[in-house]
């Protein structure tokens, strides 16, 4: 007499039979099944579904005496919500991605994927004119006012210029009459020494003053300078794979063929189930 457990194994392996036995009767089923998804798969890949291409380059933000126009975080946001970054609804050619390597302050990463290499190369250079478009009027706010400022600095060193050199006449003029009276009028001559120690003094005075605004003056230049202020630019070269990354023509036949099978077994458990369904109803 049979245990319960012998019971359950006896009906197990009678079960995996009877699995066996329906994957063998519907074998033809599960072969065309699987080679129509693949074949349908292979079709899309190789044929129908448009190669996408892509592009990548490393961009340095613009700057306005020698900092970024704007923080790269603020840059990253406000890009990724113009381009839709995370909206696969928006047709190529279009920005991918936008990456800021780590501890950089003006370098960011642009990714752009377009159908040739072109159209995403194109992209990532009309994105750069964008930018550089955007900032324009910032930077030309910036340099009108360092202009501004150079000019007032040119009107006040002509200014000083010309006391300097009217006070340089005047200390000449003290010396020559200070020549003239020191026989003459000895105490008039100490009066006049008096004044020209004390012109000597403004004059000392007024020539650091010049100085200090030619010194202004070159600093104000040079951050309007191309050193110190530089367009938002591609970084090297645009970088582009000559094969496209998608689609990805052999892994999508892969999965189809996997896809295939499976749906190909279940589909078969499911017709042989309703022909055993239909063969109980008749033999009722």
């Amino acid at each position: 007499m049979m245990t319960e457990e012998q019971r359950y194994i006896s009906d197990d392996v009678i079960d995996l039979r009877e699995l066996f036995l329906v994957l063998k009767k519907r074998k033809k089923l599960i072969i065309a099944t699987t080679l129509l998804i693949t074949t349908l798969a292979a079709l899309y890949a190789y044929v129908i579904a448009k190669p996408v291409y892509e592009a990548k380059a490393m961009i340095q933000l613009g700057e306005i005496d020698g900092e970024p126009i704007e923080k790269l975080g603020d840059v990253k946001a406000k890009l990724s919500y113009r381009y839709k970054i995370n909206d696969r609804k928006v047709k190529l050619p279009k920005i991918k991605s936008i990456t800021i390597p780590k501890n950089s302050k003006s370098v960011f990463a642009l990714t752009s994927h377009g159908y040739s290499q072109e159209d995403a190369k194109k992209t990532i250079q009309k994105t750069v004119g964008e930018i550089n478009k955007e900032y324009k009027e910032k930077t030309d706010v910036y340099v009108s006012n360092q202009k501004m400022m150079i000019k007032e600095i040119d009107s006040e060193m002509k200014q000083n210029e010309k006391r300097l050199s009217e006070m340089q006449k005047k200390i000449a003029d003290y010396s020559n009459k200070i020549i003239t009276l020191k026989h003459e009028d000895a105490a008039l001559a100490g009066i006049y020494a008096m004044q020209i120690g004390q012109k000597q003094r403004q004059l000392l005075d007024m020539i650091k003053y010049i100085s200090d605004l030619k010194s202004k003056k070159q600093e104000l230049e040079l951050s309007i300078s191309p050193v110190k202020i530089k367009p938002t630019q591609v970084v090297g070269d645009i970088e582009s794979l000559e094969d496209p990354v998608k689609p990805k023509k052999v892994l999508i036949v892969i999965v189809a063929s996997i896809t295939g099978v499976l749906f190909a077994v279940f589909l078969a458990f499911f017709m042989e189930f309703i022909a055993n369904l239909r063969n109980e109803s008749t033999a009722k």
